[in-house]
């Protein structure tokens, strides 16, 4: 019996239960928030820097959403996120492989492609939000103390959903706005 059918078998019945579950749905909405709210604080978008790698620049920075990234200069908020998507980072290595042909067949470039890259680990990530909700379900179903966090998360699921939806619909223009205001902030990014 080939073993890789059963590992997407087990993985696909997985994510049809998390689906199910609030709490990990909860935590996909987070993960979201903070995924956009990291971009927001992030320098303003170049295409500029991009366009510069593309064409043979060297830099110490990348891009990433269109905007000039180095691990170092980032804030802890968007360390703390790529340190937690990790295991989602590593999955969506082959996905973005997957999808190199396609993007060179129809001429994307650095600075639309980052976006796309930025697409791929969202989307990974949510994934794995998605699973570690299931999960962390699992074993809070598991526990009396844990049927009634449970229970009160779906009981003010709507309410939770929509207060995060607004938290990121409000802050994120203000963050974005910050950052376009301040502009270029890694002054030590060496180009070369």
């Amino acid at each position: 019996m080939n073993s890789v059918p059963a590992i997407f078998t087990k993985l696909g019945r997985l994510l049809a239960e998390a689906c199910r579950s609030r709490l990990a749905w909860l935590l996909v909405s987070l993960h979201a928030a903070w995924f956009l709210l990291a971009i927001a604080n992030m320098s303003p978008p170049s295409p500029e820097l991009a366009h510069y790698l593309e064409h043979g620049g060297g830099s110490s920075a990348s891009i990433f959403a269109g905007r000039p990234f180095h691990y170092e200069y980032e804030s802890l908020f968007s360390k703390l996120l790529l340190l937690s998507d990790l295991p989602s980072e590593l999955a969506s290595i082959p996905v973005a492989l997957l999808l190199l042909p396609l993007l060179k067949l129809f001429h994307v470039g650095l600075y639309d492609g980052s976006y796309i890259g930025a697409g791929i680990l969202i989307a990974m990530g949510s994934l794995q939000w998605l699973i570690v909700g299931r999960l962390a379900n699992a074993w809070l179903s598991s526990r009396p103390w844990g049927v009634s966090v449970l229970h009160r998360i779906s009981r003010h699921f709507v309410l939770l959903m929509t207060l995060i939806l607004l938290f990121t619909a409000v802050s994120a223009p203000i963050l974005n706005a910050r950052s376009r205001h301040l502009g270029f902030r890694h002054a030590a990014i060496s180009f070369h």
